[in-house]
């Protein structure tokens, strides 16, 4: 697609099912935290925030994007700048409206449908991809930028989320290739420094994701 996909569409869309639709099992229960914490990158990328140590710094609210323009509208009315943690924690008692948008993005390039579904008094709608070769076309994109570098920032970005969302055991079913994919992340983050701020937003993301995914689990393991 000649169209560039916004990084917290992408992740998203990389965790559903191609076969099934909805979000896959492993991805679930932290994708809506990757998600806000990619919203995030994107603003950055497109220069509507910066990261001063570990608060954001708005610098512009103005955007095309509808999603963006709630988030950057949030963070001005902030009077003072603060933490990433803050704002992902903040911005997760919105995770329905976000996750709507990310959705509609998606939908408005024709990369998933959305299916109504119901059980007893709980309706949903559960995500179908439409375009599974654009699905495919990222995962092959992602193989190669891991095995063969890269040192684009927003490809560096994006690679970083891809454990805390679950997406490296979705493109590698193999163990050992998984491994060495991780080996090979490891050794880009330190090879292409992304600035200091920047890490320290895509750690803190990352941590949340984490953590959340780490409870997630210990709590399925206990309810067996």
């Amino acid at each position: 697609m000649d169209q560039p996909i916004p990084l917290a569409q992408k992740i998203y869309f990389l965790g559903i099912h191609p076969e099934k639709g909805g979000i896959r099992s492993g991805a679930a229960s932290a994708m809506h935290f990757v998600v806000i914490g990619t919203l995030l990158m994107d603003l950055y990328l497109q220069k509507k925030i910066k990261f001063d140590g570990k608060r954001v710094i708005v610098l512009s609210t103005k955007s095309d994007n509808e999603l963006h323009r709630f988030v950057l509208g949030k963070m001005s009315q902030a009077k003072s700048p603060k933490k990433i943690s803050t704002w992902i924690s903040k911005l997760n008692y919105s995770q329905k409206y976000i996750r709507n948008e990310v959705q509609k993005g998606l939908v408005a390039k024709r990369l998933i449908r959305l299916e109504e579904k119901q059980f007893l008094f709980f309706k949903w709608k559960k995500p179908v991809v439409l375009n599974k070769q654009v699905m495919y076309r990222m995962i092959s994109e992602i193989d190669t930028q891991i095995f063969k570098g890269t040192t684009a920032e927003d490809e560096l970005i994006f690679l970083s989320f891809l454990e805390p969302a679950a997406i490296l055991r979705i493109i590698y079913h193999d163990r050992k290739k998984r491994k060495q994919a991780r080996a090979r992340l490891k050794e880009m983050r330190i090879k292409n420094r992304v600035s200091g701020a920047v890490a320290d937003a895509i750690a803190t993301s990352q941590a949340i994701a984490a953590s959340v995914a780490a409870s997630a689990a210990a709590s399925a393991a206990t309810n067996h």
